[in-house]
Parts: structure tokens; sequence; C-alpha cells
């Protein structure tokens, strides 16, 4: 698709909407999860096993993740920004608000804050730099507002009905492999939606929008 067919699609769009992954978040620098950490692979780290049994190492990962508070939105999320585009998210890195969308269904949650999950206190993460293993005030180990491998995703039901009056779906930086996320492109065309997938040249082509 060349920039102008987009940019019109986009202009005639009455519900637009984004799924985006990890690919979006590339040209900001940001990798996907398929790398490692001290040989440990980052999936196997981020999951409910692994943070339970190893609650340091896995806040020592986590810390390192916390770096991507500062990196800078692409243009790619700028462009869906300046569109007015509904976004909904696997990523956590809180990209698509920094670069000013004001409707974000994360469906994999955010590195912004950590949760306790006896009495739902909510802290910042910036607690996580204070504590080798942040605890809430009720004595409980919090655990950063992520979804971890062997959680439900949050906000399907949510997602699901943005999917369902849509008109156009953006498909940005995912591979569609991660369930239940993948079913949202059949959901808009059972409802006559228009499917557009951008991962090749995803930095060229919004590069030329901005």
């Amino acid at each position: 698709m060349n920039p102008e067919t987009l940019k019109h699609t986009l202009t005639i769009a009455k519900y637009p909407i984004a799924l985006t992954g990890a690919g979006i978040s590339v040209a900001s620098g940001l990798p996907t999860f398929d790398i490692s950490w001290n040989d440990i692979p980052a999936r196997k780290i981020l999951s409910r096993e692994y943070y339970y049994k190893y609650p340091k190492q896995f806040y020592d990962f986590y810390r390192e993740i916390l770096r991507w508070n500062n990196v800078q939105p692409n243009a790619a999320q700028r462009v869906l920004a300046k569109y007015g585009v509904t976004i909904i998210t696997q990523n956590i890195d809180g990209l698509h608000q920094k670069a000013g969308s004001t409707e974000v269904i994360e469906l994999h949650g955010n590195l912004r804050q950590l949760i306790c999950e006896k009495c739902n206190n909510k802290y910042p993460s910036e607690k996580s730099t204070q504590e080798v293993v942040p605890v809430c005030s009720c004595g409980h180990n919090l655990k950063p507002d992520i979804i971890l491998f062997g959680d439900q995703i949050y906000y399907w039901e949510k997602a699901k009905k943005v999917a369902e009056k849509c008109d156009l779906l953006l498909v940005i930086g995912t591979s569609l492999q991660v369930t239940p996320a993948n079913i949202l492109p059949t959901i808009v065309r059972r409802n006559n939606g228009k499917v557009i997938v951008i991962n090749k040249e995803c930095e060229n082509l919004f590069n030329k929008l901005l």
C-alpha cells in the first residue's frame, strides 16, 4: 500500500482501529520478546511460574525493561494518534499514549504500575527501583501490571466490542500468532469491515504520512 492510499483510507473511515504488536515499536529502538537475559529467554522470565518461583530474578529483568519508559514514539504511533485511530495493543511500552492517542486498549497491561493481587492496591512502577522485590502495605509481593504467560488478557470484551463496530482495522507490527488477539480481524471482516496488514516497510510508510 502506498502512503496516499493509506491516507485516503484513514480519512474516509468512520471508525478506524489499529491492532498493534511489538513490531510497531522496533523503530523506536525496542526489541521484540524474542530476546534473552542472562541466557534465559524473556518469554520464560515473563511467566507466572517464573515470577512466583524467582521473584528477585524476575524483578532484575523487569527493571531492565523499565528503561523502555525513556523511549520516544515513532512515526507509525504518531500517525495513528494524528488520525484519531482507536488502538488495541499487545504492547506494554505506553508509546501510543506518548504519541497522543487517547483511546488505547492495553490487552497485555503496562509498565506504569504495580498491583497487589491480594488487596488490589496499585503503586507506580518506580517502587520496583526502591525495593529488591516490592511489597504492598498489606505485606503481599507486588506484581507488575503486565500480562504474564499463563495470565488472562485484559479488556478482551471491550476489544471485541470495538472490533464489532469498526469499518477499518489496521494490523501493524504483529504476526497474528497470539490468541485471542488474532481473532479480531475475523470479527471485523464478519461485520463487513476492511482489514489491512502493515508489517513490512512499516517505518517507511508511516514516515511519509507525517
